[in-house]
């Protein structure tokens, strides 16, 4: 955005009798509140950038040339050392993304799209990070044309699908750096660890820790414990207290890692252990797997694999049961990665199963009335009024309670399948097409 501009969005702001604005004067002053402020930002970034360049050029210097980016955001910006590190992040990502500077300067985007991609490729492995880069135009044009929150889930699903072309050499170094180590910490006298597990024994020990702990929550407040029924309880603690129960019951009862784990993939990759354009192969909270881990399953019989035909599978219990069953919860898990609310990220294994017909209104516990939600949306819909609609293509309509339409979303990996659709059958109507 050219200064004249920047001034100009600047001046309106200062002169701006909000006592008298009306609803579109306001609009129009939120628009120039995103102007300048996506200048600033792409000012700042700038700023950091050099910042950086200074460090670099001068090792071993001191003074504020040799203090921290993001401590000088701190001390000079006014803002906690958790944003200075996010500040610099982001004036990284645009770094690495020129674009999107442009973009961010002339409020096409904002800082929280830029964050977006600076939180997906922090940390991320350098070729599928180059890899990811390489798609900039098109994430700029998801980043310009979606919600902060949308583009999070774009940036997660492309690197979804990197990582799986990728997954079965970074699974195998994943499985080698697999370690767990524990110490007595003198001076508290407890014992602290460290772990990392790869993905597949990850999603096994935490899906029956999971379950151990909505166990004890159910038990609690079934005894009328306040600190269940108040929800006053601290997760952490009901894990660590979880997987103690799971581990000291050893073969007295159904082993731990016989939990309700779940692998998730189309009956092509199962049946020919290749990954193909369409491929879904992943675990239950939707981490890439290869194929060989889910044939190996299928030889153990450990765990259940759900393989997904062309239209999949009904799975109809009626009023005979109050709750989803296990078969329908994976059945879902073909369907959603996420909760079913628009522009929510909470994982499927975090989520509870919602009637949309509500169950005491006589809903049936059929998969066309079910559908994910996490504990936050869940609330605001029993509790909250706000209503759900679900199409037999399982688009929802989300109402508020003023009976606006918030929003209408489909699931992400239904509407994965039908981008590779529409992508082939273009290939298909092209004279030139192999």
């Amino acid at each position: 955005m050219s200064n004249v501009s920047v001034i100009a969005a600047v001046e309106a702001l200062d002169v701006a009798d909000l006592a008298a604005a009306d609803t579109a004067v306001c609009i129009d002053l939120l628009r120039d509140v995103r102007r300048t402020r996506g200048w600033l930002d792409a000012v700042e970034a700038r700023i950091s950038s050099r910042m950086r360049e200074l460090s670099t050029v001068t090792p071993g210097a001191s003074g504020p040339a040799a203090t921290a980016v993001s401590d000088l955001h701190g001390s000079v910006g006014g803002v906690s050392a958790a944003e200075g590190r996010r500040r610099e992040r982001r004036s990284k990502a645009l770094d690495d993304a020129p674009s999107f500077a442009d973009a961010l300067e002339n409020g096409k985007i904002g800082a929280e799209h830029v964050d977006a991609l600076a939180n997906a490729t922090t940390g991320l492995d350098d070729t599928i990070k180059a890899e990811l880069l390489e798609q900039e135009e098109s994430l700029l044009a998801a980043a310009s044309s979606k919600t902060p929150e949308e583009f999070t889930r774009v940036c997660r699903d492309r690197i979804r699908r990197l990582e799986r072309d990728h997954g079965i050499s970074r699974n195998r170094q994943q499985r080698n750096d697999t370690y767990l180590r524990r110490k007595i910490n003198r001076a508290t006298g407890m014992t602290e660890g460290r772990l990392a597990f790869h993905p597949e024994l990850a999603n096994q020990i935490f899906s029956a820790i999971d379950r151990e702990i909505a166990a004890m929550i159910a038990a609690g407040e079934r005894a009328g414990d306040p600190e269940f029924l108040e929800r006053r309880y601290q997760r952490d603690r009901l894990a660590a207290e979880a997987l103690g129960r799971l581990v000291a019951g050893g073969h007295d009862r159904e082993r731990p890692l016989e939990a309700d784990v779940t692998y998730v993939v189309d009956h092509d990759t199962a049946q020919t252990r290749r990954l193909h354009a369409h491929s879904i192969c992943e675990t239950g909270d939707g981490i890439p797997v290869p194929p060989e881990s889910v044939r190996r399953a299928l030889c153990n019989g450990f765990i259940t694999p759900v393989i997904l035909g062309q239209d999949g599978v009904p799975i109809n219990v009626g009023r005979t049961h109050r709750t989803a069953t296990r078969a329908q919860r994976r059945a879902l898990r073909t369907i959603y990665r996420s909760c079913a609310h628009h522009g929510c990220d909470v994982a499927f294994d975090r989520c509870e199963i919602h009637h949309i017909d509500w169950f005491e209104h006589g809903g049936a516990t059929d998969l066309a009335n079910l559908l994910p939600l996490c504990s936050r949306h869940h609330h605001l819909v029993h509790e909250g009024g706000w209503t759900l609609h679900l199409a037999p293509d399982r688009t929802v309509t989300i109402t508020r309670p003023d009976g606006h339409i918030h929003a209408t979303t489909r699931p992400d990996i239904l509407t994965e399948r039908d981008e590779h659709d529409d992508h082939d059958q273009h290939r298909r109507r092209r004279p030139d097409a192999a």
